[in-house]
């Protein structure tokens, strides 16, 4: 051990009497250092950033989650509001679909007038079982319990709250409210977040001819995209996505692109069938964004690492 100092101790002694070879090793040492430690402090900004795009796409799966509660909360509040309607629930025990009808068209027309909302309400009669033919207007009479998710139908894709109407223990009607799918758009909109939902396009045959026709833009993958609903960025970039990035984000993955952070969730139909991708985001411009957090903590430690490496040049020569 001793023997081992003293040949080190031999080593920096001869190299102090030579100042050049002094001099480049110091050199040689410091500059490795300065660029081990940079090594070490950019893979760590780096693997910091990734945490926080990580946390941010499950931020975003439980801000999904927390929209569509609302909206159930919503459409429930409507249906019980109306099951508890005497003049409609002599209406559906009598089957009468003109009264029905009147009752559904005065809620509808008024929502329409007063908040342009796209919330709607329909009655349906167990006398006229025979008639109804979508599985989850069936579940809900069967299970006598209420059933709420999102749905393709002919006139479009809505999240339907399905109430069963009881009275003496016997199922005989149900309450129907529906909002469209793309309402979440606003609630998006307003926190100065990205949102769009492409279609699976196995689902193209259950729109009515009127609400496919020159509404859909075919991306890869077989996914349809509504462009006469959106206007973003988001929009113009899955206009084009190709099939390495769609493939990531149908994977659970982020997307990181010059101008947008992405990420999806695989939305099922109350049936449980894949209908389709939610898939939220965030624009690199906007201001105190977690993108240009992440972004400018990786430069702001790249360029203090550089600064160190051009004092050390100018110390030593």
């Amino acid at each position: 051990m001793f023997g081992f100092i003293k040949m080190i101790q031999k080593w920096i002694a001869k190299l102090q009497s030579n100042k050049r070879m002094w001099f480049t090793t110091i050199f040689l040492i410091a500059t490795g250092g300065i660029l081990l430690s940079t090594y070490l402090l950019i893979s760590t900004t780096e693997r910091v950033a990734q945490n926080v795009y990580e946390n941010q796409t499950k931020e975003y799966e439980l801000r999904l989650k927390s929209l569509e509660k609302l909206i159930e909360k919503k459409l429930h509040q409507v249906a019980i509001a109306f099951s508890q309607n005497n003049a409609l629930i002599e209406a559906i025990q009598a089957n009468d679909t003109v009264t029905l009808d009147q009752i559904a068209n005065q809620f509808n027309t008024l929502l329409t007038e007063r908040d342009n909302s796209s919330l709607n309400i329909k009655f349906y009669s167990i006398q006229k079982q025979n008639e109804i033919i979508r599985h989850s207007i069936i579940s809900a009479i069967q299970t006598k319990n209420n059933i709420f998710g999102p749905e393709v139908i002919h006139d479009g894709i809505f999240y339907f709250f399905i109430s069963p109407i009881i009275k003496d223990n016997q199922v005989i009607g149900v309450i129907e409210v529906k909002e469209s799918i793309y309402t979440l758009k606003e609630s998006f909109n307003a926190l100065k977040q990205e949102y769009i939902f492409i279609l699976d396009s196995k689902m193209l045959p259950n729109l009515s001819i009127q609400n496919r026709e020159g509404l859909y833009l075919p991306l890869v993958k077989n996914f349809l995209l509504n462009n006469k609903v959106y206007d973003t960025k988001t929009q113009g970039y899955m206009a084009d996505i190709d099939n390495a990035s769609l493939q990531k984000i149908l994977s659970g993955e982020h997307l990181v692109t010059p101008e947008l952070y992405l990420n999806g969730v695989i939305i099922r139909d109350i049936n449980g069938v894949d209908i389709g991708i939610t898939i939220m985001g965030q624009t690199r411009n906007l201001e105190g964004g977690f993108i240009n957090i992440a972004q400018n903590m990786t430069s702001q430690v790249v360029m203090i690492t550089l600064g160190l490496i051009v004092s050390l040049l100018l110390f030593l020569f």
